[in-house]
């Protein structure tokens, strides 16, 4: 049995684990260690780091993952996560932008673990098996949800070609320091960027970050959605991206009842427009959907008009 100097030291890489399953392999590894199986001991200890770097994934967006996997690789990943090849993972892990701070830590253990796991003739030592588990206690301590995306280019170019559900689940996950450079960089790809041609996934990221703003970011963001739409009702749809209807569904809306005199000069625009495709019996069917919608995020000057609308509207439909 090891002496009591190593094992305690052990026992402290144990108890700084707050995952339950990676303290269930570290107690593993500790069994393994106390009764001098030591390659054993390296094994489950690797088991409870690998574990945990999947753990993070499947909480961030397994889609996100396999996304970088597929440009970084030239292949899908396996379904299943742990078949996936460590040290695969952990280049996917570097590119999406996530466990940055802490997967250079990880290369000694995971060399020494596969010496343990084959035939290579190599026994490791009590004291350099406690050292390697040492080496990683800054991993197997972190907390799932402590977690943080990291990269804004890698962030953008996963939301080009998702759904609008992919985009929101990882908005919740980017570190709180990239949200106003992000939010700005997709309002300009949205607005911009003639290469998306789907903007579901912006659309889900960009209306789950906008809460994470503050109100000075807000209004600078306001100020260029209202230039934004007076672009595009100025210059009509075929000279601009996106259309109305994507626009105000890419708007975060406030409360009718709340004071906000962006939302209301965007609405005063875009109950102009309305009004004269109304009065000129050119508008589509699309076009009454719109003012439907727009009159729920109205306040009650505006909602008027918007409903004044859709009874021209619907008139000049049914006759």
């Amino acid at each position: 049995m090891p002496d009591e100097t190593l094992r305690r030291r052990f026992e402290v890489v144990v108890q700084s684990a707050n995952e339950p399953m990676v303290r269930q392999y570290l107690e593993e590894a500790y069994r393994c260690f106390v009764s001098e199986a030591y390659n054993g001991t390296v094994v489950m200890t690797w088991n409870a780091v690998a574990y945990y770097l999947r753990q993070v994934i499947e909480a961030i967006s397994v889609a996100l993952f396999e996304h970088n996997y597929t440009i970084l690789h030239k292949q899908k990943p396996p379904v299943e996560l742990w078949r996936i090849n460590d040290n695969l993972f952990i280049q996917t892990c570097r590119r999406m932008g996530v466990l940055c701070d802490v997967i250079g830590c990880l290369d000694r253990l995971r060399d020494r673990r596969n010496d343990c796991a084959h035939p290579s003739g190599i026994f490791v030592s009590p004291d350099e098996t406690v050292e390697l588990a040492e080496s990683v206690r800054a991993v197997v301590a972190r907390q799932v949800m402590d977690e943080r995306l990291t990269d804004i280019a890698i962030l953008q170019k996963f939301v080009w070609t998702v759904s609008e559900q992919n985009g929101t689940a990882i908005a919740r996950w980017v570190q709180d320091t990239l949200c106003p450079q992000l939010a700005h960089n997709l309002l300009k790809i949205f607005s911009s960027n003639d290469e998306v041609e789907d903007v579901s996934g912006i659309v889900g990221l960009w209306r789950e970050l906008w809460n994470r703003l503050d109100d000075p970011i807000k209004q600078r963001l306001w100020d260029r959605i209202e230039r934004t739409v007076q672009t595009m009702l100025q210059e009509g749809e075929e000279a601009t991206l996106r259309t109305p209807e994507e626009l105000v569904r890419f708007i975060v809306w406030p409360h009718p009842d709340d004071e906000h005199q962006s939302r209301d000069r965007i609405g005063q625009m875009l109950v102009e427009w309305l009004e004269r495709l109304a009065q000129s019996g050119e508008f589509r069917e699309v076009d009454m959907a719109l003012a439907r919608r727009l009159r729920q995020h109205m306040p009650a000057f505006l909602s008027e008009r918007f409903h004044a609308v859709l009874q021209e509207m619907t008139r000049r439909y049914t006759e």
